[in-house]
Parts: C-alpha cells; sequence; structure tokens
C-alpha cells in the first residue's frame, strides 16, 4: 500500500504515518517548513515539492493548512487560511489531472466549520454555512472536488474537535482545568462537535475499507454544549467549574476568531452510523477518563 499524506507534521498526520508505518505501508509524507519529528525519520518518505511525486499512490489523505487557531483573523491571516488550504490543495492535485501521477482513494480532511454555527443537529445532508468559515471549507472541498473525473473515490471528511493525548485542543485546556479555572464562555450552550482521537482513526480506516466517498462527518454521536465540555473535563480531573467568561470581552479581544469560542455545530457523523461504524467512546465523559487517566 503506497500513501502520501499531507500536513504529516500535524498532530493528526503524525499519527496517521506511525500508524501506517507499523502496518508496512510505505509512507510518503508534504513536508514544508516543519521538519519531520524523529520518530518519522526513517519512515516517511519526504516530499516538498509537486515534482516528487510520481507513480500511483493508493490513498493520499491531504490535511495540509495553517492552523485557524494560530492568530487573530486579520483580512492577512484569513488569507493565509485560505491559501494554506485551497490554494494549496490546486497546487497539489493539478499534476494528478495532467496525468503526472495517480490517486486511488483521495480523502480531503475539511471541517465541520462547513456547516457554519448551528443551534440543532445538522448531518452531512445539512446546507453550507454562510461565514468566513463555512465559505473557506466549501471552497476547500469544491477543489478537492476538480479530480472527479480523474479519482473515482473521493471522500471530504469534516473533522471535529479531536480529543487526543498528545496535545491539540485537550492539551490547551488540561491546564487550566487542573488549576480549578475551567470556564464557560459566553452563554455556554454553543455546541462541541468531539471526537476521541482513536475514534478518528477508526472511522478513517472505515472510509476507505468501506469506499464511504462524499462528505463523512468524523465526530462523536453525542455533541455536548461548552459549557458540559468544562463541567466534564473538570469533574474528570476533580477539579472545581465556576469560572465565567462573558462573551462581549472575548468579541473585543479576539474579533472574528471569537467565533472559534462562542459559535458552535452540533453534528451528527450519520454516514457512519448508518454504514454500521461503531464508536469506541461515543460519550464525552468516558474519553476524558481513556485520555486522562488512561
Amino acid at each position: 500500500m503506497r500513501v502520501l499524506i499531507t500536513g504529516v507534521t500535524g498532530l493528526l498526520g503524525s499519527g496517521i504515518a506511525e500508524r501506517y508505518i507499523e502496518r508496512g505501508f510505505e509512507v510518503h509524507g508534504w513536508v514544508n517548513r516543519t521538519p519531520l519529528p524523529r520518530s518519522l525519520e526513517r519512515g516517511v518518505q519526504a516530499v516538498r515539492t509537486t515534482k516528487d511525486l510520481h507513480g500511483h499512490y493508493d490513498r493520499l489523505i491531504n490535511l495540509a493548512g495553517a492552523s485557524v487557531a494560530g492568530g487573530l483573523w486579520t483580512d492577512k491571516r484569513k488569507r493565509l487560511l485560505r491559501s494554506s488550504r485551497i490554494d494549496f490543495t490546486h497546487q497539489l492535485l493539478a499534476p494528478a489531472q495532467q496525468g503526472n501521477y495517480s490517486i486511488g482513494h483521495l480523502v480531503n480532511g475539511s471541517a465541520i466549520g462547513y456547516y457554519g454555527p448551528t443551534q440543532s443537529p445538522v448531518t452531512e445532508t445539512a446546507p453550507c454555512g454562510n461565514d468566513f468559515g463555512a465559505a473557506m471549507v466549501s471552497d476547500w472541498e469544491t477543489e478537492a472536488l476538480e479530480l472527479t473525473d480523474t479519482v473515482e473515490k473521493i471522500s471530504l471528511i469534516r473533522t471535529g474537535l479531536v480529543l487526543s493525548h498528545r496535545g491539540g485542543m485537550l492539551g490547551q485546556l488540561k491546564l487550566p482545568a487542573k488549576l480549578g479555572l475551567s470556564t464557560r464562555l459566553g452563554n455556554g450552550q454553543q455546541g462541541q462537535s468531539w471526537v476521541h482521537e482513536a475514534d478518528w482513526y477508526g472511522a478513517l480506516d472505515w472510509v476507505f475499507d468501506h469506499d464511504l466517498v462524499g462528505p463523512v462527518n468524523l465526530t462523536a454521536p453525542k455533541p455536548v454544549s461548552q459549557q458540559e465540555l468544562s463541567q466534564t473535563l473538570a469533574r474528570v480531573l476533580n477539579r472545581p467549574c465556576f469560572m465565567r467568561m462573558p462573551g462581549a470581552p472575548l468579541r473585543l479581544l479576539l474579533q472574528d476568531m471569537a467565533d472559534l469560542l462562542l459559535e458552535g455545530q452540533w453534528v451528527i457523523p450519520d454516514r457512519l452510523q448508518q454504514s454500521g461504524y461503531s464508536f469506541e467512546f461515543p460519550e464525552l465523559e468516558p474519553a476524558l477518563k481513556n485520555l486522562l487517566k488512561g
């Protein structure tokens, strides 16, 4: 099995690479500014330009993109967020359209931001939202779908908030929670569509093994409110949860980026469930206990 992973130095990309190396796959990873971690240096063949792409890749997993939480959403930052996803995907896939290399199954790793803020549960059939994030994800997916005539299988995995013991969102929340500073943000009722890292990897395997093409939500089946997330994290760590942060100061401080904290989505992984995928961690508290105490 020959695979190519973009975003291979990130939380999920590196985790996929490690698993594929253990399975004996031939792993190629797109490497940009961030060097490969030491654990992947021997097992991943670095790809640095489209000239390095050749032959047939059974799987191409496109996870490239600057962090949406990496800085204030100035006009310059928004252009970077879009170009690191949309422009990069165009540059990555254009040689495949020209026949310079081929792909068996393309997975484009987009996000549940596609739906925009939601107040009630949504599935893959819900329409695109109308905010900046939704437009960016929609354009990103459209770019990937340009290969429809070239690649038989294209999956658009819309990932929620990934909980991992290796970092990411949980890494940012854990220390304040341990100090008793778990906080309700705004009214605390914004949806948090999370997924345990193990289920994210399991669901990705399921997508490949069962040829789930088109949009697929990679979230746990039971999203929670932001307040419930904070309370559950504090309870698992045996700490209090009484802090409150009104939305107005966050809006003033973070500007448009405050949407990440004050707006949310209630996303249901309908296609995974309908196809028979069984979640190892469908509920939040056991997931947090596994990650923090396992």
